[in-house]
């Protein structure tokens, strides 16, 4: 039912019980002792027995936490008052515990103070409040010192004199005997410019210590052909009286707790990594982001064009990135094929559009991985879900769980993570805008090309850290420090670790990356989406005139973001052929499929709407034609003229008509002074003479 040291509250107000409790002591099944744990502490009160059987029995009152749980009996590193005030509290609880019947009454319990008050030579008010803490955490002396124990760690002193001290490091190329007093004040300095002012890593501000304030020249820093690096060259370190690693840790570690409080978090079990497992390079993973940045158009530089989409494909081996897309399209099936093309084939390409000065050698991603792993996005989708017949294994993740594909998730926030000094990019904001926070719009400077560019060269950046030391595996010692980045651990193990990649196959990218679908053979070429699709090699083929005859279809694959043109299987030479769309305009505007149709839409609306103009038009206008016909036919009648039909007074009249629609013409030219002089006049003779032309046919009379 319960036992000593429980602890209760009430559910409700009771006069017995008013706030959480704690048992201390019962006597004889009659009496039962209880201390309140609300507010101050107070002095421990009694109850019946029955009583407090019968309001647990009654469920009235509840059995609660411990609320000093986690409060631990030893403790250590005290201050030299607090450990003195801890000793005296515990000498004060066990005179309290020798005292019989110290708990029966209230007047025992004050004798029982007053007794240890006089003989420990404490204040009497001290000494109850020590007691009655004592009770409140069951008996535990240590809530005396309590508020010592959150910030028990006693700063040590700095060394002056002397030798290094610690332990010794088991990597003789990295061994240091240089003193902390020597090295303090640098590592102090590299902690407030480098890791507090421009936010780097700490391994990266111990680097750039070691190159700018120790004056270690860059020859003897990287590995070349003669020198195997600073890291690798014994007494290097001793040379230069530079500090090892675990010493600049240690002091920034201890600048750190100065500097702020560090905040505790709830404990959390290790699940594991994604490279646990893994035997070689062939597992990748695929997502997208949005980056938080503002571009600005090539063109004119001051519209802005809102955020890039990135794709990013990770090795899971080694964490390398292996592939990426830059776009301003929304997430789709057409951008993840961008990525994974770029993936599957060599960056020389990539580099030399880019202008970057790098080799395809730098960047050892060309190959199809045995599984790519994803989320429930593209790879879901009508189009994604024909990927796997490419023979690449695809892992779909469940909804919501970022953390199952945590090795590129992880890239994506080192991506984004703002490298203060390095990669100031404008237009860059937080995603969690704050009050008065700038968003970006006013700094922009960056257009799409240029984002490429930055960011490629921070993709090479990451490929070229250091992997975590524990995954170089034995074998891989012996070729130096490049296996131990990324981008050389992923290219040793291409080699040593192979049977999990292939190399693209030539038509991989029309069988499995772009959009297939069916196209009609017309005798004006092929049709898709109402598009009209044209190249010589259709007739060539002879697919043109055989469209003449009947209808077919044949296969062809397109880029949903390109409606410019589409590519067909070409089966004698076996490969595919480009045919471009018959409209200029869809190539001058580089429309998508989507924007064909929305445009081919808007022109159908714009004809339809032309003619229904003109019907209105013309329906006001028939009845007044229809009218001047009649008066014509009116006019006939009333006058009773009789039309000849013959030849010869046809080509007369003809002729007279001629001459008379000739002056109206004449004086036209005239009035607009396209004609000669404006002062000259016609001849008097106005005469009409009768103008013969070998049309006409007429002899003369």
């Amino acid at each position: 039912m319960f036992t000593v040291h429980d602890t209760f509250k009430p559910k409700q107000y009771l006069a017995e019980i008013p706030s959480a409790v704690r048992v201390i002591e019962t006597i004889n099944l009659k009496t039962i002792i209880l201390i309140s744990l609300d507010g101050e502490p107070t002095a421990p009160y009694r109850l019946d027995y029955q009583t407090w059987v019968d309001l647990i029995t009654s469920n009235q009152v509840e059995k609660i936490q411990d609320p000093f749980t986690g409060l631990p009996y030893i403790v250590s590193n005290l201050p030299d008052a607090a450990m003195k005030r801890l000793l005296m509290a515990t000498k004060a609880a066990n005179m309290f515990n020798e005292i019989e019947d110290a708990l029966s009454n209230g007047a025992k319990f004050r004798n029982a103070i007053l007794h240890i008050s006089n003989h420990l030579k404490i204040g009497k008010k001290t000494t109850t409040r020590w007691i009655c803490q004592w009770l409140q955490a069951g008996k535990n002396p240590a809530v005396i010192v309590r508020k010592f124990l959150a910030n028990s760690s006693k700063p040590l002193r700095p060394q002056g004199i002397g030798s290094k001290r610690g332990r010794q490091t088991y990597t003789p190329q990295l061994t240091s005997t240089v003193p902390a007093h020597e090295v303090s004040e640098n590592i102090e300095a590299a902690y407030n410019i480098y890791i507090r002012q421009q936010k780097m890593r700490w391994v990266d501000a111990y680097r750039e210590m070691l190159i700018t304030q120790f004056k270690i020249p860059d020859s003897l820093v990287i590995t070349e052909d003669d020198n195997p690096g600073l890291l690798q060259t014994p007494g290097a370190m001793e040379k230069y009286r530079a500090p090892s690693w675990s010493q600049f840790r240690y002091r920034c570690r201890q600048l750190k707790n100065l500097a702020a409080d560090a905040q505790s978090e709830n404990p959390r079990g290790k699940r594991g990594k994604a490279t646990d497992g893994i035997p070689g390079p062939g597992f990748y993973e695929i997502d997208a982001t949005c980056f938080q940045i503002q571009l600005v158009s090539r063109i004119t530089g001051s519209l802005l064009i809102g955020r890039p989409l990135v794709y990013l494909i990770v090795e899971t081996y080694d964490g390398m990135i292996t592939g990426y897309a830059v776009s301003l399209e929304n997430p789709s099936w057409a951008v993840a094929a961008l990525a994974l093309h770029n993936c599957f084939s060599d960056k020389g390409p990539v580099f030399k559009r880019l202008g970057l000065p790098y080799k395809a050698e730098d960047w050892p991603s060309h190959h199809l991985p045995t599984l790519l792993r994803a989320d429930r996005a593209e790879f879901v989708s009508n189009q994604g879900q024909e990927f796997p017949a490419s023979g690449i294994r695809v892992e779909v993740t469940p909804s919501m769980t970022p953390e199952a594909k945590g090795t590129v998730e992880g890239k994506h926030s080192e991506i984004k993570r703002p490298q203060a000094g390095r990669f100031n990019l404008p237009g860059r904001f937080s995603k969690k805008l704050e009050r008065r926070q700038s968003n970006g719009k006013k700094d922009a400077a960056l257009d799409i090309f240029t984002f490429e560019q930055i960011l490629v060269e921070i993709i090479m950046d990451i490929n070229g850290e250091p992997v975590n030391p524990k995954a170089i595996p034995p074998d891989a010692l012996p070729f130096g420090a490049n296996v131990a980045s990324r981008a050389g651990l992923h290219a040793w193990a291409l080699e040593h670790r192979a049977g999990f990649t292939r190399s693209m196959p030539p038509n991989f990218l029309f069988e499995h990356l772009l959009k297939t679908a069916n196209a009609t053979v017309t005798p004006l070429g092929l049709q898709l989406n109402n598009e009209l699709y044209y190249c010589d090699r259709l007739r060539e083929l002879g697919l043109l005139y055989d469209a003449s005859k009947r209808r077919s279809k044949i296969k062809v694959a397109f880029d949903p973001n390109l409606a410019s043109e589409i590519y067909f299987l070409d089966t004698q030479k076996n490969t595919w052929t480009p045919a471009f769309n018959t409209d200029q305009e869809i190539h001058r505007i580089r429309a998508s499929f989507a924007e064909a149709t929305g445009y081919r839409a808007e022109q159908r609306g714009l004809a339809e709407q032309a003619g229904l103009n003109n019907h209105v038009k013309r329906r006001k206008r028939t009845p007044m034609i229809r009218q001047s016909i009649r008066e014509s036919i009116n006019k006939k009648k009333e006058d009773k003229v009789s039309v000849s039909s013959s030849r010869t007074q046809i080509r007369e009249n003809r002729a007279e008509e001629r001459a008379k629609e000739r002056l109206p013409i004449a004086k036209s030219y005239l009035s607009e002074g396209s004609a000669g002089d404006s002062d000259s006049k016609a001849p008097k003779n106005t005469q009409p003479s009768r103008t013969i032309s070998i049309w006409d046919e007429v002899s003369d009379q």
